[in-house]
């Protein structure tokens, strides 16, 4: 199948690429670059994961509706696959318009001409950030509560909103992806996994955020791009005008200072952090209920957070990244 997909360079993107064309699939890869953390990060990962499968990543920015109109219009992808976004949830209030540009201006970019175009199938990125502090745990995708915490979990929210609205009387079949803490190697910078290894690896700075107790449902990387291939093909079974949305958790939430003691036990070192006050854009607590994924598809995350913990240190420990952690970090400080 060919398929588009867009963030591309970024975590998930970059595996995700990865995988679909080792299956033989065609990508077309876009990514803007953004410099949200260091842009080398993302130049590397095309140059390890896709430049050796002639995944060539262009240079595209999803904001620019005639530029992604033109692409898909041209290119004509069997599958369209949303992954750019502004990340995160502590962007200062002078930064907001990173998030309005990207998650609601460019997601109605590639929605709207997604649809025009009658691209068969459309999945796109959401998060567990949409469910906020009152919804029931664990988070179902019939929860009606949905207060998130965060202007970034508020646009994923209105993702999930916009989408029916144009996919109802369409062509195409859409799916959204929630996905929950996502975690390995070729990881980011801002992410309290990624900056607590390379505290104790490069010794760069690590700030904690509250007493630790906040607990995450932590999703390896693997487990993210499998589930995404396989409700990709589940599709398949759908009528044009559908769409959902799926959480890709495995419901294992674990403390953040469980995930300390675990670095703390692989690398045989003791992470060292500056307490902060804890972030009101963060949830108490994530849970996925994976019921409805393994239903559709017959399997959920599986992995467990030491043994991909484990696998990200050893990844990390390489000289060629090991020497540019402190730089990586420092770009989101």
């Amino acid at each position: 199948m060919k398929y588009l997909v867009t963030g591309a360079a970024g975590f998930i993107g970059s595996h995700l690429c990865h995988k679909l064309t080792t299956e033989g699939n065609e990508v077309i890869a876009i990514d803007n670059f953004s410099d949200y953390y260091d842009v080398n990060l993302k130049k590397l990962r095309v140059e390890k994961l896709l430049t050796p499968l002639q995944v060539k990543v262009l240079g595209v920015d999803i904001s620019d509706k005639n530029a992604i109109n033109e692409l898909i219009a041209s290119s004509k992808p069997e599958v369209v696959i949303n992954l750019a976004a502004q990340a995160g949830v502590r962007l200062p209030t002078d930064q907001i318009h990173k998030y309005v540009n990207s998650n609601l201006v460019g997601f109605s970019n590639v929605l709207q001409s997604t649809v025009s175009n009658n691209i068969p199938y459309f999945l796109y990125a959401s998060s567990s950030s949409v469910y906020g502090d009152q919804a029931a745990i664990p988070y179902t995708e019939n929860e009606q509560k949905l207060h998130p915490n965060s202007f970034y979990g508020a646009t994923k929210l209105a993702n999930e909103l916009l989408t029916p609205t144009l996919i109802k009387s369409s062509s195409t079949i859409a799916r959204g992806l929630r996905f929950f803490t996502v975690y390995g190697p070729w990881g980011r910078p801002d992410m309290a996994y990624f900056r607590m290894i390379a505290n104790v690896v490069s010794g760069s700075e690590f700030n904690f955020f509250g007493d630790g107790s906040v607990e995450r449902d932590f999703t390896y990387i693997d487990d993210a791009v499998n589930s995404v291939l396989e409700l990709t093909k589940e599709l398949e079974k759908r009528k044009p005008g559908y769409s959902d949305v799926v959480n890709l958790g495995g419901g294992r939430p674990l403390s953040m200072n469980y995930l300390l003691e675990n670095i703390n036990k692989i690398s045989k070192a003791e992470v060292k952090f500056n307490r902060q006050s804890s972030n009101s854009n963060d949830a108490k607590k994530t849970m996925s209920d994976s019921s409805y994924i393994q239903s559709l598809i017959g399997s959920k995350p599986e992995t467990k957070l030491e043994d991909g913990i484990n696998k990200t240190y050893q990844w990390i420990i390489q000289t060629d990244i090991a020497d540019q952690l402190t730089n990586w970090v420092r770009s989101v400080q």
